[in-house]
């Protein structure tokens, strides 16, 4: 489905290749924005914005304890620790999850697989994330049809992800 809008509701997405997906991010309610009336479709998507993201896209339950002591107060903080409950974040250490850290594109096929729980493939569909500890979850993506990568047998697993490039992984991970 194509939302397409005479005036975007974000001020900053109108020459964003990836606006209908931004769209589709705002209209089933897992962004409001990062302020004002924009989304900063270039600002890299942080750990606390990953587990916001992921934590209404899959409705989770509201979690029963505080897992890590770096995200009090927070925005996000719940929904850190509703990630960690259902088996998709540990953290970035066993008593911090780095809310303010940059996701890179490896994390993020990380974060989507677990959070899809994504059947094994054989297929090895990228050369530079060879050996990598997210290989297996990237490979996963890409079966899945949810990344097609950043060239040609390219990944990129260690660049950051940039917000306007969530919202396409958010859309074609759960599609509606």
């Amino acid at each position: 489905m194509l939302y397409r809008v005479i005036a975007p509701e974000f001020s900053d997405i109108a020459t964003s290749p990836f606006i209908d997906d931004i769209h589709w991010l705002l209209y089933e309610g897992l962004t409001g924005g990062c302020g004002g009336t924009r989304f900063c479709p270039d600002d890299a998507v942080t750990r606390a914005q990953m587990a916001i993201f992921l934590d209404r896209a899959l409705d989770l339950p509201s979690a029963v304890a505080d897992h890590f002591t770096d995200d009090e107060g927070i925005t996000g903080e719940a929904s850190i620790n509703a990630l960690f409950e259902a088996g998709i974040t540990g953290g970035c250490t066993p008593t911090l999850f780095c809310p303010t850290r940059p996701v890179t594109r490896a994390q993020m096929a990380a974060f989507l697989d677990r959070a899809l729980t994504l059947p094994a493939t054989t297929t090895d569909f990228f050369d530079d994330d060879d050996g990598t500890t997210h290989e297996g979850s990237i490979n996963r993506l890409a079966e899945a049809g949810i990344t097609g990568g950043c060239g040609v047998r390219m990944f990129c697993p260690t660049d950051a992800v940039v917000r306007e490039q969530m919202a396409a992984f958010l859309r074609r991970a759960f599609p509606t």
